[in-house]
């Protein structure tokens, strides 16, 4: 523990840090994320809409990620939404009615009754163009219920339509072409089926929901390093179900690719354990009581307790130290760190 005690002296100042700052640091993760979608809305489509469309001008993707930032997660959630679907509009007809049926069904279906995991749902198509979409729900599963998985697989879905779309405008006719009644169903068609046929994705989302649900019970077991034993079994999950799928399915998968997203999305939920849940199992204590009806057996694991040294300044006036007015003595000082409820 004392090796490491620098380790979790940085990790006390930096929550220390995030809770002074938090109404700060919000809006600024919110301007991140929002600038973020839309900058990939516009590298997906932005290139085959037309002048004058929403996606095509930076300074309007700035400051509508500054108006998101001031709104609450549902809200900017919706203004993204809004973008896309116009930009769409500008796009193909087509497309555009397959997205609004996708967000409505995210709606009425979901996020309607669990407002709370929005976030996911805007931070999975960041982190799939990242390849780093396998920490999303390792991560989601350690904070969330079970029922996270629905918002990962809506995120998949809504990332992979973007990119088929790119995909599908050059053999869809444009904007500037005629479209029949006939070529407007069988774009539609074709929109559908790249959806609902595309292997990798079902594959990939079978990996990411059944990973979120498993992560989530182990988490909640009553064994000693829950945590770490759940981010490990559900990166394991995630390969062997990628895998196994490519061996059923023949989706051709990137092995290399894989094999790296994964291994950098273990490192990152390791350091999000570390910050978020933090206990030393060396000092499990186990202790009874009761009251009129029922005998209660807990067992308690402390959580790491590192006092965190602060600076206080001191000024004293000193003429005769040569030309300085005068000279700064600092001492180190421990601090409570369980004034703020967190050790």
């Amino acid at each position: 523990m004392n090796g490491n005690a620098g380790i979790y002296q940085f990790r006390e100042r930096l929550i220390l840090f995030y809770k002074k700052q938090e109404y700060l640091l919000l809006p600024v993760l919110r301007f991140a994320v929002s600038l973020a979608l839309l900058l990939l809305l516009r590298t997906h489509l932005g290139a085959h809409g037309p002048a004058g469309a929403a996606l095509g001008s930076t300074l309007l993707n700035v400051i509508i990620a500054l108006v998101c930032s001031m709104l609450p997660p549902g809200y900017a959630a919706g203004i993204i939404a809004l973008v896309m679907v116009w930009d769409l509009y500008k796009l193909s007809l087509e497309a555009t009615a397959i997205c609004v049926a996708l967000l409505l069904l995210c709606i009425l279906l979901y996020f309607r009754f669990v407002p709370r995991d929005i976030m996911v749902l805007l931070v999975i198509p960041i982190a799939y163009a990242l390849n780093v979409h396998y920490a999303v729900p390792v991560i989601a599963g350690l904070i969330f219920g079970p029922g996270t998985a629905v918002p990962i697989i809506f995120g998949l879905v809504f990332a992979r339509y973007v990119v088929l779309v790119e995909e599908k405008l050059p053999s869809m006719g444009g904007t500037d072409a005629a479209l029949t009644g006939e070529r407007l169903i069988s774009n539609f068609r074709s929109l559908v089926d790249g959806i609902m046929k595309d292997r990798e994705l079902i594959v990939l989302v079978a990996a990411l929901a059944l990973t979120a649900v498993i992560v989530c019970f182990i988490r909640h077991l009553v064994m000693a390093n829950a945590w770490i034993v759940a981010i490990t079994v559900g990166s394991v999950l995630e390969l062997a179900v990628l895998l196994l799928g490519d061996m059923k399915y023949e989706t051709n998968i990137d092995l290399a690719r894989v094999f790296i997203g994964i291994a950098v999305s273990f490192l990152l939920a390791q350091v999000f354990r570390f910050f978020a849940f933090n206990v030393d199992y060396l000092r499990i204590e186990s202790t009874q009581f009761e009251d009129e009806d029922y005998y209660y057996y807990v067992k308690a694991v402390p959580k790491v307790m590192v006092p965190v040294p602060s600076m206080t300044v001191r000024n004293f006036s000193s003429p005769g130290y040569g030309d300085a007015d005068y000279d700064e003595f600092a001492e180190e000082t421990p601090s409570d760190s369980s004034a703020d409820g967190r050790h």
